[in-house]
């Protein structure tokens, strides 16, 4: 534990019902615990999530300003990035930021005096940077990466504006990323991933695992939930969280459970979330004709009930940065499934030692895999033994241990 209070901002654009935003909340939570004070920086004061937030965390919105007022700042405190900047407005060249968002972050951290702001997800990172390199006070900045980048940026190929967008962003993040005093990644590969895209040393990207079992999961976990198919323990439910995304590839379980229906194995499949692929899976379960053996029940408000109730939760990915939905499975005492990804699941499952692993996109894989699973179930301490690893306390352990390093270690910032 920390010997002195500290001042961290968490800097979001926004704040809806996420796993970025519930993983952020509990870090903040854990601080607040441990007598540090806490904000959390919006550029818009929105999301679901704002609700959550205890008034113990004070919630702050960017104040909207001039772009024009920005701009002496802006090239005196940093001239490469303020004349790229004006030469973009002018039309000599592409745009970087909103400079009224730029603006008013620095006027925050000049007014409030944080000693860091941790930042993560689309643009907040590179205003975050942008603004400790010209605020009068020093602040360091801390970048979270959550996903697999370089995956993502392949994915923006197949939109050609999406991918435009990605490629500035890369390379604004390969110019301003190495500046930020700390960089993480919330696992092993997704720390790698971001090593390389950077064209840093590995060295340069600290894991820092999200913090995700915790005393009320368990609490909820035995919560009732006025459901039907959680109440029926004649035919085993089977069970995947996450939003109904491409990148989820629930449509590879969707068929990976008509072949292990097939192979006379009674069982039920409730697919939790919600997202742009819904059609495309409710079309998939049509052609297998499982309409009555699968639900997509939507986003689930518990989703630990549903975990603990079933004999099995699969996560069929392409790639994760370090997904929560196996961890908080496991502590559940639910038996896990899923891809071999890029990310964090192989850290997870101990190179398959607490649940099966099975290649990206194989049905047939997976369908063995889960026959297998459903047949020999692995015992619910051990699962969550292996859970506990990822818990609260260490989290919130190691961010309190790098906060105070980077409180008192000399400036090493370049304009």
């Amino acid at each position: 534990m920390s010997s002195q209070t500290r001042h961290v901002a968490f800097f979001l654009p926004t704040f809806p019902a996420g796993g970025q935003e519930q993983t952020t909340l509990l870090l903040m939570k854990g601080l607040v615990e441990r007598g540090h004070r806490v904000d959390l920086l919006l550029e818009r004061k929105t999301g679901a999530y704002l609700s959550r937030v205890p008034d113990t965390i004070r919630v702050h919105e960017l104040r909207r300003r001039s772009r024009w007022s920005g701009y002496r700042r802006f090239i005196t405190g940093w001239p490469s990035e303020g004349f790229r900047h004006l030469y973009g407005s002018l039309g000599l060249g592409q745009r970087s930021i909103p400079l009224h968002r730029l603006i008013a972050l620095v006027d925050y951290m000049e007014s409030q005096r944080p000693d860091v702001v941790i930042s993560a997800h689309d643009r907040a990172p590179l205003l975050a940077v942008w603004a400790a390199g010209i605020a009068r006070q020093r602040v360091a900045t801390v970048i979270i990466e959550r996903s697999i980048f370089s995956r993502n940026f392949a994915a923006s190929r197949a939109d050609a504006r999406t991918h435009k967008i990605m490629q500035h962003r890369l390379t604004l993040m390969r110019r301003l990323y190495p500046m930020a005093d700390m960089r993480v990644a919330v696992s092993n590969g997704a720390a790698a991933d971001l090593a390389d895209i950077l064209g840093l040393p590995r060295s340069a990207v600290r894991t820092m695992y999200n913090p995700v079992v915790r005393p009320e999961l368990t609490a909820r976990a035995a919560e009732f939930v006025d459901d039907r198919w959680i109440h029926n323990d004649d035919v085993p439910l089977i069970v995947t969280a996450g939003r109904l995304a491409p990148e989820k590839a629930q449509h590879v379980l969707v068929d990976a459970f008509a072949r292990l229906r097939a192979r006379g194995v009674d069982a039920r499949l409730a697919i939790l979330g919600e997202g742009p692929e819904r059609e495309r899976l409710t079309h998939r379960i049509a052609e297998h004709g499982l309409e009555a053996h699968v639900r997509m029940p939507g986003w689930a408000e518990n989703p630990y009930a549903w975990m603990a109730r079933s004999s099995l939760c699969v996560l069929p990915s392409e790639f994760e940065g370090l997904p929560n939905t196996l961890i908080e499975a496991m502590a559940c005492g639910c038996p896990v499934v899923a891809t071999d990804c890029p990310g964090g699941t192989r850290e997870i499952l101990a190179d398959g030692a607490h649940g099966r692993l099975v290649p990206v996109g194989d049905s047939d894989a997976l369908a063995e895999a889960m026959a297998l699973t459903l047949a020999n179930p692995p015992s619910p301490a051990e699962l969550q033994a292996r859970a506990a690893k990822f818990s609260l306390e260490r989290s919130v352990d190691a961010y309190e241990a790098e906060i105070e390093r980077l409180c008192t270690r000399p400036p090493d910032r370049h304009a």
